[in-house]
């Protein structure tokens, strides 16, 4: 019964977006009936093969059929530029999941549909979490991270997660976690990967998967089907009812222990002063004109923010950037060298160097540019019927920016995009060459793009120079004892590294 119901759906789904064409539609592979391209789809970096796809075809765009939903791909600067930031009053929207709203995960305001709630949400985060306030914390984080990474038997990664973990949940919650086994990191740690997987999904235009396992895994079929949200639990096939009340409970938790935390070391005047020391006092004094529970979770979501699409960056971009230290150690040398000439070799690195070291700028953009840890950037979806290019675009299209594309556009990024070289920002002088952009595609394009990025950039920098500073980053030894080779590394294959 279930499996009629789902082919009927299908079929309906895709009658239904086979009627509504109002002329030809962007090209992409021919597929078969009904299930359209769900087995062309690449199982390793679909971002490069789409590109290429692209070029083939001879269109900036390539549109992808799947069973009921259609997903085309911005594959060039020019049609994102044109769709994504010019027309972003009808290309800003979030696909809606079914599984998300199952599990309760509908507070991010990263995952909000676009409109007057978003818009509010975004302005209350870049209000109450901007570089004055995280810079302090990012900075006391930054030098708690230097002595922990002389252990050489840590896991170097994890590190860097407690580091950037204790600047986000100081500056929030005055929380500063001690290890990685922290309840709060743990917490933390939980949301994120239950987002990614909950977010997986074909369906969402996901399809960044490592594996033939995961591909059985990746996509919740109620995200296929949401008719089927209202079958019972017991039901054969309902395993992703039982997975959805799991997350329930974590989404419960993130949205009420770190506060509760916060109000019970106020009642014991230990609290240390943070964002939300400021919001609980402001509503005991009276001086904020809306409820409680209101600005609790208005709070908390700027927090939850920072946790999915700030956290897990900064993390992956400092990871990266040892990595490729590691790989070109000629690059270290002379990054280590443009930081010693600027603040001497007496002191660290703070704030106030920040902008003034041009050789560290051009590595940090390198490295966001090079491998973007973002490579589709996140998902959208298109409001009303559009034309593009003489392509017509059904409404409820989900809409993705290649950005990896952009970013090895030898047109924008000049000559070599493969390889990692800082010195293409830089002037033969050493000075910034504003001919070439910062690599801002790694944060998105649009209305949408990550409202974190001046902080995330900050984490970002002040760990970079303080790792730097202080260490040197050894070459890159492989399983058989030889220096691995830059074109042996592989990133993960995922929407998010």
């Amino acid at each position: 019964m279930l499996l009629a119901a789902v082919f009927i759906s299908t079929l309906i789904l895709t009658l239904v977006l086979f009627r509504r064409r109002k002329g030809p539609v962007p090209p992409g592979p021919k597929g078969w009936p009904i299930i359209g391209n769900l087995f062309d789809i690449p199982e390793k970096y679909p971002w490069k093969v789409f590109q290429k796809w692209s070029e083939t075809n001879g269109s900036d765009m390539l549109l992808i059929r799947l069973p009921g939903i259609w997903i085309l791909h911005l594959n060039t600067s020019r049609s994102i530029q044109d769709l994504l930031v010019k027309r972003s009053a009808i290309y800003s929207d979030r696909p809606q999941s079914t599984m998300l709203g199952l599990t309760g995960f509908t507070w991010p305001f990263s995952l909000m549909p676009y409109g007057s709630k978003w818009r509010e949400n975004r302005r209350i985060f870049t209000r109450e979490f901007n570089i004055e306030i995280v810079r302090p914390h990012a900075l006391q984080s930054a030098r708690r991270l230097l002595p922990r990474l002389l252990n050489s038997d840590i896991n170097y990664s994890k590190q860097i997660r407690l580091a950037s973990s204790d600047a986000i949940l100081s500056a929030a919650y005055g929380i500063s976690p001690k290890s990685e086994e922290d309840y709060f990191v743990g917490l933390a740690e939980s949301l994120s990967n239950a987002l990614t997987d909950c977010l997986r999904s074909p369906y969402l235009g996901e399809y960044a998967i490592s594996s033939s396992t995961e591909r059985k895994n990746s996509c919740f079929i109620v995200d296929m089907f949401p008719i089927i949200k209202h079958i019972p639990a017991w039901f054969p096939g309902a395993k992703f009812k039982h997975q959805a009340s799991e997350w329930r409970i974590l989404s419960d938790n993130v949205q009420t222990k770190a506060y509760e935390h916060v109000k019970s070391e106020m009642d014991a005047g230990t609290a240390v002063p943070c964002v939300a020391t400021k919001v609980i006092a402001a509503l005991r004094s009276n001086s904020l004109d809306c409820s409680e529970s209101s600005i609790r979770k208005k709070k908390l979501i700027f927090v939850s923010l920072s946790k999915l699409t700030g956290l897990k960056q900064t993390v992956g971009a400092i990871c990266s950037f040892i990595l490729t230290m590691a790989l070109f150690p000629d690059i270290q040398a002379k990054a280590y060298d443009s930081i010693i000439a600027v603040i001497g070799p007496h002191r660290l690195p703070d704030f106030s160097d920040f902008g003034k070291i041009p050789y560290i700028d051009a590595v940090i953009n390198e490295v966001f540019r090079w491998n973007p840890l973002a490579p589709f950037g996140v998902f959208r979806s298109v409001t009303q019927d559009d034309y593009y290019d003489g392509y017509f675009i059904p409404k409820g299209t989900i809409v993705r920016g290649n950005a990896w594309a952009v970013m090895h556009d030898a047109a924008i990024y000049g000559p070599s995009t493969q390889n990692f070289n800082p010195e293409r920002f830089l002037l033969p002088d050493g000075s910034r060459n504003k001919a070439i952009p910062d690599a801002d595609g790694a944060f998105g394009f649009g209305r949408r793009r990550c409202p974190s990025q001046a902080v995330g950039l900050d984490m970002v920098w002040i760990n970079v120079v303080s790792i730097l500073a202080t260490y040197e980053i050894g070459e890159p030894i492989g399983e058989d004892g030889k220096r691995l080779d830059p074109d042996q590394i592989e990133y993960t294959n995922s929407m998010n590294r």
